[in-house]
Formats: C-alpha cells, sequence, structure tokens
C-alpha cells in the first residue's frame, strides 16, 4: 500500500473522528451511532498504521492489492450502513402512519364530544 494512501487513510480518520465528536458535543448523533461511527474511524487508522492487515486479509480472500481491499472493505461497511439506515426508515414510516392514525382518531373522538 503507498504511502500517499497510509497518510490519506489517516487523515480521514482524525478528520471522522474530530467529526463525529463535534457532532455528540452538538447532539446531532445518537451515541450508538456515534459509536459505530468511531468503531470505523479506528478501524480506517488500523489500516494507515498497520498496512499488513489489508494486505494480509487480501492475501487471504485471493485479492491482488491491498488498497483494493481497503476500498472493498469501506464499500461493505458503507452498504451495511445504508442497509441499517433504510429499516431505520421504514420502521419510522410505520411509527408516523400509526402516530398519524392515532391522531385522527383522537380528534374524531374529541369533536364528538364537543356535539
Amino acid at each position: 500500500m503507498s504511502v500517499a494512501l497510509r497518510i490519506l487513510l489517516l487523515i480521514g480518520a482524525l478528520a471522522m473522528l474530530l467529526f463525529v465528536v463535534k457532532s455528540i458535543r452538538k447532539s446531532r448523533i445518537q451515541m450508538k451511532d456515534a459509536l459505530v461511527w468511531m468503531l470505523i474511524a479506528l478501524l480506517i487508522a488500523i489500516f494507515g498504521i498497520f498496512p499488513s492487515v489489508p494486505m494480509w486479509i487480501a492475501g487471504i480472500l485471493g485479492i491482488d492489492s491491498a488498497a483494493n481491499m481497503v476500498f472493498l472493505i469501506f464499500i461493505a461497511i458503507l452498504l451495511l450502513c445504508i442497509f441499517s439506515l433504510a429499516l431505520r426508515v421504514s420502521m419510522l414510516e410505520d411509527k408516523c402512519t400509526t402516530l398519524a392514525g392515532e391522531i385522527a382518531i383522537r380528534t374524531h373522538q374529541e369533536e364528538d364530544e364537543e356535539k
């Protein structure tokens, strides 16, 4: 893995960590989500500090380049994050539908009581 990629990984990990900490301080992110992103930043830093780790994983999987392995791992992580977010959105849509129905029923009941 090239030195430039290693430096880029370390800078990216540091930037991600700073952004997550800033988001925590401003209460923009829940702690469980922040923990996931901090672990991803740690993984990025490990790949930057110890290039033998992605090389070892690449060797096991038969991938020629450690850089390709790093990108493959990050693509897989991002796909998992997208899937997780899609699940959350679906659950929130269901909750919104349920709440809208409950509000409509209560409003209708209150209107009937007033008559």
